[in-house]
């Protein structure tokens, strides 16, 4: 009777765990798509992924160090390389704001590449930790893609935004 009231069975939840699982599908069929096609689902995606993970709700946990990591460094690098080959010359950007930036006068590079990387990471823990269907798995798991968004993939989402604008409109000022 417990499971069925955890915030894991909310509509924000299930829906932010379908989209998860497209946006990881997404990107593991990196190789078989063509490079603006790429982009623009890329940019679809993110903004996407970015709203739900907005909405989800906010969980507290008793006690964690259930999860396991289900994406191999080999995996990530694999990607990694897909992405950056397909992107080639628009992969690279500045960080528009980087919280090191206060510290220095020089930009901060990236890659889209990276950003999607770490985001596919942390959104594949938590669908493969989700599917385990224990809920005190699925709340940890939940608790750490909320910190997660807070602190990083939230923004990695946004951060990439204008660099696929600029790349899919050629916007020149």
């Amino acid at each position: 009777m417990g499971e069925i009231q955890s915030v894991c069975y909310t509509k924000e939840v299930i829906e932010f765990v379908a989209v998860a699982k497209e946006f990881c599908d997404f990107v593991e069929s990196t190789r078989q798509m063509e490079k603006k096609d790429y982009m623009q689902r890329l940019q679809k995606f993110l903004s996407l992924t970015y709203l739900k993970g907005s909405l989800l709700p906010s969980i507290e946990i008793q006690e964690g160090g259930m999860l396991e990591d289900f994406v191999s460094e080999d995996l990530y690098a694999s990607l990694y390389k897909d992405i950056s080959t397909l992107l080639a010359e628009d992969d690279d950007f500045l960080e528009i704001y980087d919280f090191e930036m206060n510290y220095t006068s020089e930009p901060v590079g990236t890659t889209i590449s990276e950003k999607v990387c770490d985001i596919y990471q942390n959104l594949k823990n938590f669908i493969e930790s989700y599917k385990y269907g224990l809920t005190e798995i699925m709340e940890e798991a939940l608790w750490v893609l909320d910190n997660n968004f807070e602190n990083y993939w939230g923004k990695a989402c946004v951060d990439c935004l204008p660099a696929l604008h600029y790349a899919l409109y050629r916007v020149h000022e």
